[in-house]
């Protein structure tokens, strides 16, 4: 089978949990099918990064498209903006086109006769879906779900603004369904993720999370220094770990007995974190580490006795919660750090449902070296066994057997 997988991150290094995902999932298929990757080229990607991904998938053929500028022209925003109101149509569908992109896949397809086209998001989906390709949608986020919760976000005195933006989320959810109801199959990766979208009527649906690999050796948690380590890695610069760090400083923090503080210190690392999130985390005694290497990055993950994950909002799966558990890490997290990610409380991890609740479990961990340790071997099993990249690999290339079979006979290049 010939599949042309189209992501618009590039997966080295695999920092950001949609950049772990990517890789695992690569890693997981590359043998057992004929792989083609179309990826971004920006000055981000160095010839040692490439060179890195050509390494881990060696069986893959790498192909690369120039992305359109994140964010397009001043007049350009406001001409699409108008047509977007005048024809009642989304914004964010318009300037989400990538036409870089379309050209560039629609190149490869003449050349080769793909079976499958994998869109990894919504975004590769949207400049694709009219191309008459063998599209199979991996939907990692559910964006018109974050544009919603967006809405109750803004003030009530912000009236004209919050009526635009629930007007332009419910054009969006109507955008997005319609996607993922064009494509052979959606994929969703997470059984929160599945249930909304069969209610909005997406019944091409399959549920495959992303695999994540249990390194040979987990890591031993150190029990004999006096100084425990609590580490939360993440893109610190993306909008749900940003508000998760505030959220911890502020709320969660001020709330953990002094003398707990005194023994522990709190790591935030990786992305790159604005200078009010600095200042706030150094106020606290929070140390920062960003940006991270591959190799800061794991001696992190090394040194860290407690993962830390106060994230209460987003949709898609918890990557970070996967890496973590699979290293044998030791997990305090609300219930949306958990989600996609089915673990027994008290058994695989520690989840909160308040503030309170967070700050007295993370000083029940921060005393108790032995739960520690029975915590991070539980996760790194539960890993193991429901998140196997050999067997999820497997039902990733059956999903598109199915969607191949659902296809047009000898769809038309272009």
């Amino acid at each position: 089978m010939k599949v042309l997988f189209v992501a618009t991150s590039f997966p080295v290094p695999p920092h950001a949990g949609a950049k772990v995902a990517l890789l695992e999932t690569l890693r997981s298929i590359e043998q057992l099918c004929e792989l083609h990757l179309l990826l971004p080229r920006t000055e981000e990607n160095s010839a040692a990064d490439v060179a890195a991904l050509q390494q881990l998938v060696p069986n893959a053929q790498i192909h690369f498209y120039q992305p359109r500028p994140e964010q397009p022209a001043t007049l350009e925003k406001f001409a699409t903006a108008a047509r977007a109101a005048f024809s009642r149509n989304s914004y964010h569908a318009s300037i989400w086109l990538d036409q870089n992109l379309r050209a560039a896949a629609a190149k490869l397809c003449d050349k080769y006769p793909f079976d499958i086209v994998h869109c990894e998001w919504l975004y590769p989906a949207i400049a694709l879906q009219e191309m008459g390709l063998p599209l199979v949608v991996r939907t990692l986020d559910l964006h018109f779900v974050i544009m919603k919760d967006g809405v109750e976000e803004i003030p009530d005195d912000k009236k004209l603004r919050k009526t635009l933006w629930r007007l332009e989320a419910e054009r969006f959810r109507q955008f997005e369904v319609g996607i993922f109801n064009k494509a052979l199959i959606t994929i969703a990766v997470s059984a929160e993720d599945e249930a909304v979208l069969r209610r909005e009527g997406v019944s091409r649906l399959v549920r495959i999370p992303p695999p994540m690999t249990v390194p040979k050796q987990s890591p031993v948690v150190s029990t004999g220094n006096k100084t425990c380590t609590a580490l939360f890695l993440c893109m610190l610069h993306a909008m749900v770990n940003r508000e998760s760090s505030f959220l911890f400083t502020d709320e969660i923090w001020p709330k953990i007995s002094e003398q707990v503080r005194a023994s522990v210190q709190v790591v935030f690392a990786g992305g790159n974190p604005d200078e009010g999130a600095r200042q706030r985390a150094q106020e606290c005694g929070i140390r920062i580490e960003a940006p991270l290497s591959d190799e800061q990055a794991r001696k992190l993950y090394a040194e860290a006795d407690i993962f830390l994950s106060p994230i209460k909002t987003g949709t898609g799966i918890k990557t970070k919660t996967l890496e973590a558990m699979a290293n044998g890490k030791p997990i305090i997290g609300f219930r949306n750090s958990f989600r996609g990610v089915p673990v027994e409380n008290g058994k695989h991890a520690l989840i909160a449902d308040s503030n309170e609740e967070f700050a007295l479990l993370f000083e029940k961990l921060v005393r108790d070296p032995a739960l520690r340790r029975q915590l991070g071997a539980a996760a790194r099993e539960f890993i193991s066994e429901n998140f196997n990249p050999k067997t999820l690999g497997q039902q990733l290339i059956d999903a598109y057997s199915t969607a191949a079979e659902l296809a047009p006979r000898k769809v038309a290049a272009l």
